[in-house]
């Protein structure tokens, strides 16, 4: 009986999370295929689209983390059966994605130039600020499409995001292709290399935005929620909300913000160091998409168990979501072990530049793992209504722990690139140790309260 409870919960977070790998994966293809074109046109424009993407991804995780309320809470009004409740989510999360990019592009165009010229070479920072500044201006379509998908997600509607990411990426490549290698030219812009880039994101994301809103509010039986109607006021909702987001948002700010810093200590060693790191990140980000997305469909399960009480069930799909991860990873492992080579020839043409990137691809087997699993835990401990403990342990983690070993040993021990793989490591398994045993303390004490309980 236990087995084919457990076989059911994997079959049950399958169903609901590979379509969100596949849409998480889409928003990050946009990444990969900026930097597989650009790599492939020059090294030097690859390093300016990383410097400008690195700023601008401190507000894009930081939002979707302050954005995952409306996933949460939409879960936790169905598992409850209060359909009533669905409404003022969804518009209290549009209200919040539009304010966080606004927020976003201003604090960009206004700050964003001048650190990177704090922070790094003149020449590397001149290169970057044009491409950071178009990233800004795409800032409030991608979080109010962010929105959007997240509402389908927590509805356990998976699959539209997935559809509509991959649009994006086929206008995205075709631009790309246009752009990047100047084919075709914007007047008055110098729209090639980095910021062609970062125009092609700028229209696919656009257009993303578009899509995905529209299906939400023509959605078949939407109406029920009213999703645009005036609704009572629902204090304890809106609160609840808030506080997931600023729990999820305070996460993903430390852990993003750490590795933007990264980048910046990347910058100080050289270009080469720079493009190197790059390469390594968004080959991580690419595969770390595969636990967010199991993070999603475990979020969704968790918070249904949580609204209606199934504590017992809560826990399995916790287990099963965390073992799914680990298994993933260590797969990718495998995979980076045995292709590294060919992994590295993809991202570049410089064969000097390559034969950095295999040998940083290899040492960032250390931190896939761990990072992939406490992805997880974060999200399930955010489901469950657990929402102060996971920030504090990623400020831990990534703040007090990476960025500062990762400065010593890359810069004042003169370790370069491995030296920010290593703190990354470090901080991967601190945060999946000290997460996990906080989900599992979670669990016995939820246990122990049942078996008190009077029976009738």
């Amino acid at each position: 009986m236990t087995r084919a409870l457990y076989t059911a919960a994997f079959k049950e977070l399958f169903h609901l999370s590979w379509p969100v790998v596949g849409s998480r994966l889409g928003f990050m293809l946009m990444g990969l295929m900026d930097t597989l074109i650009v790599g492939h046109y020059s090294a030097a424009e690859l390093g300016y689209h990383s410097l400008a993407w690195a700023p601008t991804s401190i507000f894009l995780v930081t939002s979707i983390g302050l954005l995952v309320g409306i996933q949460v809470k939409t879960a936790h009004f169905i598992g409850a059966d209060e359909p009533h409740r669905i409404g003022p989510v969804f518009q209290r999360g549009m209200v919040y994605a539009i304010i966080l990019g606004l927020f976003a592009a201003v604090v960009l165009f206004l700050a964003g130039p001048g650190l990177l010229h704090l922070a790094v070479k003149p020449d590397m920072a001149d290169g970057a600020s044009g491409p950071l500044l178009v990233f800004a201006l795409s800032m409030p379509f991608y979080m109010i499409a962010v929105a959007g998908s997240e509402f389908l997600e927590g509805l356990g509607r998976t699959r539209p995001g997935l559809i509509f990411t991959w649009a994006g990426n086929v206008l995205n490549g075709v631009l790309l292709l246009l752009l990047v290698p100047g084919v075709i030219t914007l007047p008055g812009i110098d729209s090639d290399g980095a910021m062609g880039a970062a125009i092609s994101t700028l229209i696919a994301r656009a257009c993303v935005m578009v899509a995905l809103i529209v299906y939400v509010l023509t959605l078949p039986g939407i109406a029920q929620y009213g999703l645009l109607k005036r609704h009572n006021p629902d204090p304890q909702g809106g609160r609840e909300q808030r506080q997931i987001g600023y729990a999820a948002g305070a996460s993903y700010f430390i852990e993003v913000a750490a590795f933007a810093g990264m980048t910046l200590f990347a910058g100080r060693i050289s270009e080469e160091a720079v493009a190197v790191w790059a390469i390594v990140l968004n080959f991580a980000s690419i595969v770390f998409m595969v636990p967010m997305g199991l993070a999603i469909g475990c979020s969704v399960l968790v918070g249904r168990a949580y609204g209606a009480g199934d504590m017992p069930g809560l826990a399995r799909i916790g287990r099963v979501s965390f073992s799914a991860a680990a298994a993933f990873m260590m797969g990718v492992c495998l995979v980076v072990l045995i292709g590294s080579q060919g992994i590295a020839a993809g991202y570049t043409s410089d064969d000097a530049l390559r034969s950095g990137v295999q040998a940083a691809l290899l040492l960032s087997c250390l931190f896939f793992v761990p990072d992939g699993v406490q992805v997880v835990t974060a999200q399930a401990l955010r489901a469950r209504q657990d929402v102060v403990v996971a920030p504090v342990l990623h400020y831990i983690a990534y703040g007090f722990v990476m960025l500062p070993v990762g400065y010593w040993l890359a810069l004042h021990v003169g370790q370069g690139v491995p030296g920010l793989i290593y703190a990354a490591a470090l901080a991967s398994w601190v945060s999946a140790i000290l997460l996990q045993a906080r989900f599992m303390w979670l669990d016995k004490k939820a246990l122990t309260a049942m078996r008190a309980a009077p029976t009738e």
